[in-house]
C-alpha cells in the first residue's frame, strides 16, 4: 500500500552569476538544468519582461519527495559539492540551496548528521520554506 507522507521535501540549487551561462554547465558537468536563463535573453516575465536578462541562472534539483519519496539528499548534496568548481567556472558567482517542506498537519522534518554534514561543507547558504500543502 502506498502511505503518502505528512511532509513532502523539495531541494534545490539555485545558480545565477552575470556571465552564467546554463548551457555551457549542462555541457560541462553533465547536469540536468531547469528554468534556464541565458543573460541577454530577452525576459518572458517579471521585472524584465520584454528586456534583456542582466543575468543568466538556473535550477538544479536535488531531491523531489514528489518523484521519490523518502530518499536522503545525501548523494546528490555530494554530486553538487563535486561540480561546484565547474558550476562556476561556466559563471555562476551567486549559489544558494533552498528547501521547500509542504506539511499536512504540522511542519516536521529532519535531517540526518551525513546530511547536515554534507550541506555544511558545500559553504552555501540553505533557504527553508514550509508551507501547507496543495491537495
Amino acid at each position: 500500500m502506498n502511505q503518502r507522507l505528512s511532509t513532502r521535501r523539495f531541494l534545490y540549487c539555485l545558480l545565477q552569476g552575470d556571465d552564467f551561462s546554463p548551457s555551457l554547465a549542462e555541457a560541462r558537468t553533465g547536469l540536468v538544468l531547469l528554468d534556464k536563463n541565458e543573460p541577454g535573453e530577452m525576459a518572458p516575465s517579471g521585472r524584465y519582461e520584454g528586456k534583456p536578462l542582466p543575468y543568466g541562472s538556473a535550477m538544479l534539483v536535488l531531491l523531489d519527495d514528489d518523484l521519490e519519496p523518502g530518499v536522503s539528499a545525501l548523494e546528490p548534496l555530494r554530486a553538487l559539492k563535486e561540480r561546484l568548481p565547474e558550476l562556476r567556472a561556466a559563471g555562476a558567482t551567486e549559489v544558494s540551496l533552498y528547501l521547500v517542506v509542504a506539511y499536512e498537519k504540522q511542519c516536521n522534518f529532519e535531517l540526518s548528521p551525513e546530511e547536515l554534514i554534507a550541506l555544511s561543507s558545500l559553504g552555501l547558504p540553505l533557504g527553508v520554506s514550509c508551507h501547507p500543502a496543495v491537495t
